[in-house]
């Protein structure tokens, strides 16, 4: 207690003239305002003191008890010894432990409280909320996934550690490092689409066929692009450039059928067919580290509504020995992230396979002028197992690591992903998808692109393993 009173008068006597501390819970370390994803107990510029670390997007240990072990900030749970922002350390630790879940439930309201329930969902725990009551997935039965839906229930709140840093961080919609609803300003952009896919059969179509504007023969949330437009604002985490370009790609026709949904050990990837029986994808996808292989389980070419044209069994993958999961800046050592799969039969004899282009002075030439065009297709995570692609998108930027820059839309899912080149009427490959990529030059056109893997890294590997 005499901790507690001995740090709300140190900060009343270093309070600024200028600061408001009109609030009746003004001065007890715990941010109430609402905009700064408090509980609303204190209008805007009543709580200063208290909100005034979450209000400068500062998340550090300025606090006299950073780094005692212990949590001490009153939005994680904690007793409040230390003002919320201010202990970033220990309650990145503690702040997602059951004990400070389980306080930050108690202080959910009586009525909402119940409807929350409990955490008997399998999927309780991943910080994504799935209970649709409250905004999120249909994963959930109602009233199983209290934890992950907490603050979609309170309305959204700031309270995560990476609040208010002008990216947004709640799952689907961010980069995941959030739980649902706790990144509130920062997804305020980007929240309506959050839950949403294209995973209609007829999405990008131009028809809204969901309940609430069409026909009906898309569930609802399953056809964005048609119902709401296809503009997206910065900030999403999924990769587009301000619009959404993609289609739904005829996986019976060449070069499509070629290209297929790579089953990992745990999630997807996309590859293709380079040879009978080998598969061109992402390293990443097929290992963790760089040290250890992940060998897939595996490939089904021309994947569509549930139907393939055709599938084989993985029997072992090797990548580049020099790839390393840790991102480099750019064209410093990012082009290694390619991998070849092996099947257990022909499949590419039964389906057609492509061949691998590499990049010629005359192609990096046309891409440092204005852009190499090229088509791409993969399983983007929002597409479920329909094929979506994007035709006439460009290569913007070439490095010296054998690394790219583009600014096709893809997602997660479409990496390992093909970039094709009509080289003399024929579809070739010319790079994988690798990975969402921020330049360092925050003034180029291109200061958020996608990095892909072009082909002077594996064309000789490929053409030693056919």
């Amino acid at each position: 207690m005499l901790r507690s009173l001995l740090i709300i008068l140190t900060f009343a006597i270093a309070l600024p003239a200028y600061a408001q501390e009109t609030c009746d819970y003004a001065g007890d370390n715990e941010c109430d305002e609402e905009r700064y994803g408090g509980q609303g107990y204190c209008d805007a510029g009543t709580d200063t003191s208290d909100c005034r670390q979450l209000a400068s997007g500062i998340d550090d240990d300025s606090c006299e008890w950073a780094n005692d072990g212990a949590c001490d900030e009153m939005r994680y749970g904690g007793e409040g010894q230390c003002v919320d922002g201010s202990d970033a350390t220990d309650c990145d630790m503690f702040g997602t432990s059951p004990e400070a879940l389980e306080r930050l439930l108690a202080l959910v309201p009586a009525n909402l409280r119940g409807q929350l329930g409990d955490d008997t969902c399998q999927y309780s725990g991943d910080g994504e909320c799935d209970d649709v009551a409250f905004g999120g997935t249909v994963f959930c039965d109602a009233g199983t996934d209290a934890t992950d839906c907490r603050a979609m229930a309170l309305g959204g709140e700031d309270s995560c550690r990476w609040a208010n840093d002008n990216e947004c961080d709640e799952p689907g919609i961010g980069t995941e490092n959030c739980t649902s609803g706790t990144d509130l300003t920062d997804c305020a952009a980007v929240a309506y689409l959050r839950n949403r896919t294209d995973a209609c059969n007829t999405a990008f179509d131009g028809i809204c066929n969901e309940t609430s504007d069409g026909n009906g023969t898309c569930e609802p949330f399953s056809d964005t692009a048609d119902c709401l437009g296809r503009s997206r604002p910065a900030g999403l985490e999924n990769h587009f450039f301000g619009r959404d370009d993609r289609f739904l790609v005829d996986v019976t026709q060449a070069p499509w059928r070629s290209i297929g949904s790579l089953e990992l050990q745990d999630g997807t990837c996309t590859g293709t067919l380079v040879g009978p029986s080998l598969v061109l994808t992402a390293a990443h996808c097929v290992t963790d580290t760089g040290d250890e292989t992940l060998t897939p389980v595996r490939f089904s070419a021309g994947l569509s509504l549930g139907n393939s044209q055709g599938e084989a069994n993985v029997v072992g993958a090797v990548f580049d020995p020099a790839y390393s999961p840790d991102t480099q800046p750019a064209g410093g050592g990012n082009g290694h992230d390619w991998a070849l799969v092996i099947l257990d039969r022909n499949l590419g004899d039964e389906v057609g396979y492509l061949d691998i282009h590499e990049l010629t002075a005359a192609n990096l030439s046309q891409i440092g002028r204005s852009g190499l065009l090229v088509n791409q297709a993969g399983y983007s995570w929002d597409t479920g197992d329909n094929m979506s692609g994007n035709q006439g998108c460009r290569i913007v930027e070439s490095f010296e690591d054998n690394s790219i820059l583009h600014e096709c839309d893809t997602a997660q899912g479409d990496s390992g992903s093909p970039f094709l080149l009509n080289v003399d009427g024929i579809w070739q490959i010319v790079a994988v998808d690798s990975q969402f990529f921020s330049a360092e030059n925050e003034k180029s056109p291109f200061a958020q692109a996608n990095l892909a893997v072009d082909s002077r890294a594996f064309a000789a590997a490929v053409a030693q393993q056919q």
